[in-house]
């Protein structure tokens, strides 16, 4: 069995800051996301599915290949991006 390291990222007491990459700690503060403490729980909720934009009813396919999905977002912005590698926002609703 392969051994999880412990990092803030995935510690039950961490809240990610959208601003950077870094982990509001409720025990230690702002710190970076590969810090760990010795208070460290490992959060067991973490979501292995995260949803990207080509799944949600507010993207709009114009232009569809293997490699990429071309589309605009209804709710954020006019200009064209990759559906599949952009992971959904707050106001993702599946299709």
């Amino acid at each position: 069995m392969e051994k999880i390291e412990k990092f803030c990222s995935n510690c039950r007491y961490g809240i990610t800051v959208s601003i950077n990459d870094d982990i509001l700690c409720r025990k230690k503060g702002i710190v970076s996301s590969n810090y760990c403490c010795s208070k460290h729980k490992f959060n067991y909720k973490i979501e292995i599915f995260k949803p990207k934009c080509i799944d949600c009813i507010n993207f709009f396919l114009e232009d569809e290949t293997e490699e990429c999905s071309m589309g605009i977002c209804r709710l954020f912005t006019v200009r064209q991006y990759d559906g599949r590698q952009k992971n959904a926002c707050s106001r993702y609703i599946a299709k």
